[in-house]
């Protein structure tokens, strides 16, 4: 058994490690990404370099934005009507 203070400072440990694991797989797999296409203009499914960035980028957002969807909050901008 911990104290709560523990095991809130217990949690927020853990999910400090988990953020810096995230970024550093991401950074991993960008660098193979990059490395793999090095010297080619093209990747192995026949994609650009530009092309293939903006389907990853793409794919990340989507992600981002399914995990936000469940806090029942809306990342789209609002548009503000102005009233006269």
């Amino acid at each position: 058994m911990m104290s709560k203070k523990g095991a809130r400072l217990y949690g927020r440990m853990q999910h400090g490690l988990e953020k810096k694991a995230a970024v550093v797989e991401l950074l991993h797999r960008r660098r193979k990404e990059i490395e793999m296409c090095k010297g080619k203009n093209k990747t192995d499914d026949g994609k650009t370099m530009l092309k293939a960035k903006v389907d990853r980028l793409k794919s990340e957002r989507r992600e981002v934005e399914k995990d936000y969807a469940h806090t029942g909050g809306s990342m789209k901008k609002k548009r503000r009507i102005k009233k006269k």
